[in-house]
């Protein structure tokens, strides 16, 4: 079976109406899955071939307004959800940055060495959230413009009693950034067939505000302002590359 036009039959299902498109995607990842696994067993880890990921000195603790604040934590796994994620994540950096206005943002970033199998595959915040008694809304779509370009991101909006909390967040497989779990499971195939194992993560920017829209507003600045101060070789991996 031949797989050199899978990059095409992908923007194909990208013009079809949204049941169809993720149907279609669906249906072609899947594929991609079964012919990987009957392939060798991917051997290769991408993390072995770069440079170790140090996001405690790469990720500035103040910049552009904003520092670092401990006196608000951002949202955690319960325990028994945290050894199931220690399984999952490499490193994990967790910090909440305040303004001059008094304004905080809580940044997570959950690195994963081994994003090549589905169990090893980086959690989605509506899990996470889910498991904390959070009421979680569906997600929606939109990009945010860093540098020359742009990367698309999910805005979630999750509530405990009088705790509202807009969410931001995309996930990184190998080179590039997704933000739909099917394009991240097609990533996956697609490194498989490659006898790669991709490396990835999770980045999740959030607030506390009852105004969502406020919310995503700075979010969006947020992540702007981390794009520009971050080393470029972190930026390429926290980020991904153009798509």
């Amino acid at each position: 079976m031949q797989f050199c036009e899978g990059h095409l039959s992908f923007e194909l299902v990208r013009k079809m109406p949204e049941i169809d498109r993720r149907a279609a995607i669906a249906g072609i990842a899947m594929l991609f899955v079964a012919a990987a696994g009957t392939a060798a067993s991917p051997h290769r880890r991408m993390a072995d071939e770069l440079p170790q990921l140090d996001l405690e000195s790469n990720i500035p603790g103040a910049f552009s307004g904003w520092a670092i604040d401990e006196s608000v934590a951002p949202v955690l796994p319960a325990p028994d959800v945290q050894a199931s994620l220690d399984k999952t994540y490499s490193r994990v950096l967790s910090r909440t940055y305040v303004n001059s206005n008094g304004a905080r943002i809580m940044l997570v970033i959950a690195y994963g060495a081994d994003q090549g199998d589905r169990t090893t595959l980086a959690h989605l915040p509506q899990a996470c959230y889910s498991s904390q008694g959070f009421e979680v809304s569906p997600t929606t779509e939109t990009s945010i413009p860093v540098g020359d370009r742009f990367v698309t991101v999910v805005h979630l909006r999750t509530r405990r009693g009088t705790r509202f909390e807009p969410i931001t967040y995309w996930t990184t497989v190998g080179e590039r950034a997704y933000s739909s779990e099917l394009e991240r499971r097609w990533a996956r195939a697609r490194y498989a067939l490659r006898g790669i194992i991709p490396d990835g993560m999770l980045v999740r920017v959030s607030s506390i505000d009852f105004n969502d829209g406020r919310a995503f507003e700075q979010q969006a600045a947020f992540v702007q302002q981390l794009y520009a101060m971050v080393p470029v070789a972190t930026r390429a991996r926290l980020f991904g590359t153009t798509r």
